[in-house]
């Protein structure tokens, strides 16, 4: 029986050595300092000091059993090695913060916060996250999100900017009976980009947001490298950087940020000095499908005209007709032209009518030259004169040369009385 217990807590330790070790593999690169040098030792090194066993429960102390706890919680909280199971995570970070792991504690704030396995408790995620605090750029920063959104708590634009700052900046943190040096959070950084930006618990400051979403971007934050790409585009200060730019939306375009691959398409698609019509439609492409509407206009725009692909009107329509679902004005346009002029398909003079209506209401010209061309030819609606010199006069207002031509051509109607005019 005895054997049996030994070779269980042999199985338990070889555990948690193992999951350590994954855990190491996949944590962020860290520096420690060298005066205070990692205490973590691998099991041999644990139970077998100068070759000599020692006894398996020698080095139990609070600490040694609180990161097994946590260790083991994790691996049930992400159903990593054993089965998801939430509940039994929620136990485990529980005992371990009863023992100090403060890792636990920020796994708790995280759990009441969201209420995973338990009930939404903003109260407690608070109380957790403010008992570690002081050294925990993971609470640091759920904090500063909890006052910026008034989560639990009042909006405090101030005291999430504190928080922030806190968690943005490189800190000495206990972890593992180790002291390590991290690297600010990126997400903390990019929210302190944010609050320069709009000036939210600090006086606006496009210089220092610009400096933040920078620190961020070199950390792969994708969401950083798309506004310091948008700060750099537009140049702030002595900071206007295309090139740099360009790299930015790239970056954070290839993580898959629609936003991105959105602005790099229009650059690619409408900027003469870094034209290139095959990129566009490359992003343009990406950016629909992740449902940017404004990227299906673009496309229809490539597929109507042949811009880095060869001209195709069924295709252009379907974009069009996904991008009219966001009112935009132009894709009403482009949709009546084809039924109008018949682009790879039958004219359709009704069709084309209606979606003429539709974009005359944004007052575009050209959706008014047209109207009046119809009213007037009778083209999917009946010959009326003087709805077509209506149509003429508004888009000859708005400088177009053709509508004014037709206002001069346009035959007078004749009065309604002329008949009985001419009778007496």
């Amino acid at each position: 029986m005895k054997i049996k217990t030994i070779m269980a807590v042999i199985a338990n330790v070889f555990v948690i050595s193992n999951a350590v070790t994954a855990n190491e593999i996949q944590a962020r690169e860290v520096k420690v300092q060298e005066k205070n040098p990692c205490k973590e030792k691998t099991f041999w090194q644990t139970n077998f000091t100068n070759g000599q066993f020692n006894g398996f429960y020698s080095q139990m102390t609070n600490s040694v059993i609180s990161n097994a706890q946590h260790i083991f919680a994790n691996h049930y909280f992400e159903g990593s090695l054993f089965n998801k199971d939430l509940a039994r995570a929620l136990d485990l970070f529980q005992r371990a913060h009863n023992h100090g792991n403060q890792e636990s504690t920020a796994k708790l704030g995280l759990i009441y916060r969201y209420g995973l396995s338990t009930n939404k408790d903003y109260t407690k995620a608070i109380k957790y996250y403010e008992s570690i605090a002081a050294k925990n750029p993971e609470a640091q920063f759920n904090l500063g999100l909890m006052h910026r959104y008034g989560i639990g708590t009042a909006s405090n634009h101030q005291q999430a900017f504190d928080y922030f700052k806190q968690a943005a900046s490189n800190q000495v943190v206990a972890k593992n009976n180790c002291e390590e040096e991290l690297a600010g959070l990126a997400e903390a950084q990019f929210q302190l980009g944010q609050m320069f930006r709009y000036g939210l618990g600090v006086e606006k400051n496009l210089d220092q947001a610009l400096l933040w979403f920078k620190e961020a971007a070199n950390q792969d934050l994708k969401e950083a490298q798309f506004n310091a790409a948008q700060l750099m585009m537009t140049g702030i200060g002595e900071h206007y950087d295309y090139d740099g730019a360009i790299q930015y939306y790239q970056r954070a375009a290839e993580q898959g940020l629609a936003e991105a691959q959105l602005n790099l398409a229009r650059e690619y698609h409408y900027n003469n000095l870094q034209k290139d019509y095959l990129k566009a439609h490359h992003w343009y492409t990406k950016a629909a499908k992740q449902g940017l509407v404004e990227a299906e206009f673009n496309l229809g725009l490539m597929e109507h005209y042949g811009h880095g692909v060869y001209p195709n009107y069924q295709k252009a329509l379907l974009h069009y007709q996904k991008a009219v679902k966001i009112n935009q004005p132009e894709a009403f346009l482009n949709i009546a032209h084809i039924h109008f002029y018949g682009m790879g398909k039958a004219k359709d003079y009704l069709e084309a009518y209606q979606y003429y209506q539709t974009a005359s209401n944004y007052n575009l010209s050209q959706a008014n030259y047209h109207l009046g061309l119809m009213n007037e030819k009778g083209l999917g609606t009946s010959v009326d004169l003087e709805t077509a010199k209506d149509y003429y006069q508004r888009s000859a207002d708005q400088g177009n040369e053709d509508a004014k031509i037709a206002l001069e051509s346009l035959p007078m109607k004749e009065p309604e009385d002329f008949d009985y005019l001419a009778m007496h």
